[in-house]
């Protein structure tokens, strides 16, 4: 419990400085391009629409088919896997490559999952607007159901960052976890439920059942069911309870192994 609240401490107490150092980080990718800084919110724009083109009409949604219409309910999925997956491959190394400006400037090279994650966060959050707007083009307007986005925007904070953390001090301990990591999000995306409905009725129902425990498919249906209005996160209280669970899990394991091996993370370079 003590190395959670010290890692709390240590975001809460550093977030203007994570906030300063992933603006940064984004001018510095964008600064040799004409356009700059426009790619970051052009980039999410044009993959979504070579995705709706490949998955909307050359599939005739035959892997997505929903009530809800197939644009808005893949944006949503392209979302919330952009910052949570995004930011787990890109955090993998952020403590290695921090290590030495964390002595330089003194802070704590546990935030660097966060700096990762705040520069994510741009991207995903154009995503989401569009699939809001065009959500509510189709009719599902503002309700009080949006509120869970409050909810599901935290939940994919905790996650997100908890995870990371774990992945980037795994990776400094032993470099080919890494490998492994990337490996396993090839098909992440495909079990999910970003590009196809994982709950229709071609998909075998212990497949179904099983899907409910990734907590990336918990956290793309949430949001899903908050901006189109589809159900409450406590009427999924099961898999509510197993993600909740999963992520505190997370956040000791991985906070844990950070302040354990902080000292010694030198040694493995």
């Amino acid at each position: 419990m003590k190395d959670v609240i010290q890692y709390i401490h240590e975001q809460i107490k550093y977030l203007p400085l994570i906030v300063r150092m992933s603006k940064y980080n984004t001018k510095n990718n964008y600064q040799n391009f004409m356009l700059g800084r426009i790619w970051q919110y052009a980039n999410p724009i044009i993959m979504a629409t070579f995705y709706y083109i490949i998955f909307g009409y050359v599939f005739k949604r035959s892997l997505g088919a929903t009530s809800i219409p197939y644009l808005p309910w893949m944006l949503v999925g392209m979302a919330i896997w952009g910052i949570t997956n995004g930011t787990i491959l890109l955090s993998l190394g952020s403590i290695v490559n921090q290590l030495n400006l964390s002595n330089t400037f003194r802070f704590p090279v546990s935030i660097s999952p966060a700096i990762i994650f705040v520069g994510n966060l741009v991207e995903s959050l154009v995503i989401l607007l569009v699939a809001a707007l065009v959500g509510i083009y189709n009719g599902y307007g503002p309700s009080i159901y949006w509120l869970q986005v409050i909810y599901y925007f935290f939940a994919i904070v905790v996650f997100t960052v908890s995870y990371s953390l774990l992945n980037a001090t795994l990776t400094t301990i032993f470099r080919d976890y890494s490998q492994i990591v990337r490996s396993v999000s090839r098909i992440g995306m495909f079990i999910s439920g970003v590009m196809m409905n994982l709950q229709s009725d071609f998909i075998p129902g212990f497949v179904r059942r099983l899907v409910m425990l990734n907590p990336f498919y918990y956290l793309i249906e949430g949001m899903r069911d908050a901006l189109f209005s589809e159900a409450w996160f406590y009427d999924k209280l099961p898999a509510t309870l197993f993600f909740w669970t999963l992520t505190v899990f997370i956040l000791f394991l991985s906070t844990h192994l950070f302040y354990k091996y902080q000292e010694s993370f030198r040694d493995f370079l």
